[in-house]
């Protein structure tokens, strides 16, 4: 099997060695490997250069934001990618791996005895997303919570100070498939769209629409310590599509895998069962 390897160094936690590390794994295993550092700010061109010499699998050791542009640039018949846990969050390894686990069990089950699936995606006009599309002002608390997570206190206040994300006079209206309601009738301040695993079916679609203020702080800081759907006031449903409009008719504020787009009002995110491959430590 031909094998290459995307690693991120600027991920949350892969090591500062991780290409020694990860090579000393594969000669382990008896497998040879291409590696490419993806150490610049365009992550893109050397990805697609990856692809340009036909692998069969691709490990990509990254956080979410890495492994879902991978997936992308792949395409649903491209190679499949072997995720290793290397951000923050790692939401979509946990995905494909059936939970956490540390990046040396999933690439030798993965390598060993591992499984070829198809990955679901979320799709917003010409984008893709893999892990959640998030939309409102609790957009704004993605860099906070990274720079928390790092123990950069100093810069999430600043971020914080800088953002918007109380204002409480711009709550979208939504309307997920099969709902009866109009939707007029749906307000939401802030909402998540998670994509979840293959055999979810649908989108965990999770918003919150607080009556006051307070509500609102309560519940954007509870989604900037922890999983944005255990913050106070979130209700989730489950949708395979959902649309979102701005009242006024503004442009959407998104974040697509945490990269920010603007999108138009009256966007309409849909699920598809197939839109990459990929290979699950999880075997049968």
């Amino acid at each position: 099997m031909k094998l290459a390897a995307l690693v991120n160094p600027r991920s949350g936690s892969v090591p500062a060695d991780a290409e020694d590390q990860l090579r000393t794994v594969l000669e382990e295993l008896g497998e040879a490997c291409e590696f490419t550092l993806l150490d610049k700010d365009d992550i893109c061109e050397p990805i697609d250069a990856c692809f340009d010499t036909s692998p069969d699998a691709v490990i990509v050791w990254s956080g979410d934001g890495t492994v879902a542009c991978a997936l992308e640039r792949a395409g649903e018949a491209g190679p499949p990618i072997l995720p290793l846990p290397g951000g923050t969050m790692n939401l979509f390894h946990k995905q494909i791996h059936g939970g956490p686990c540390e990046w040396q069990e999933c690439l030798r089950d993965g390598l060993t005895k591992g499984r070829m699936i198809d990955v679901p995606a979320g799709c917003a006009d010409d984008h893709r997303f893999y892990v959640a599309a998030m939309a409102g002002n609790l957009t704004d608390l993605t860099g906070p919570r990274e720079a928390l997570r790092s123990g950069r206190v100093l810069e999430a206040i600043e971020k914080l100070s800088g953002s918007d994300f109380l204002d409480f006079t711009n709550a979208m209206s939504f309307h997920a498939d099969g709902m009866d309601t109009p939707p007029e009738g749906n307000a939401a301040l802030a909402a998540a769209i998670f994509v979840g695993a293959q055999e979810d079916g649908n989108f965990e679609f999770a918003y919150i629409n607080p009556d006051n203020p307070i509500e609102l702080a309560a519940s954007g800081f509870g989604a900037l310590m922890s999983d944005w759907r255990e913050a106070t006031g979130v209700t989730t449903l489950r949708t395979s599509e959902v649309r979102l409009k701005h009242p006024k008719g503004y442009g959407l504020r998104v974040t697509l895998d945490g990269e920010p787009v603007r999108l138009k009002s009256g966007t309409s995110f849909r699920r598809i069962s197939k839109g990459g491959r990929a290979i699950s430590a999880v075997y049968e």
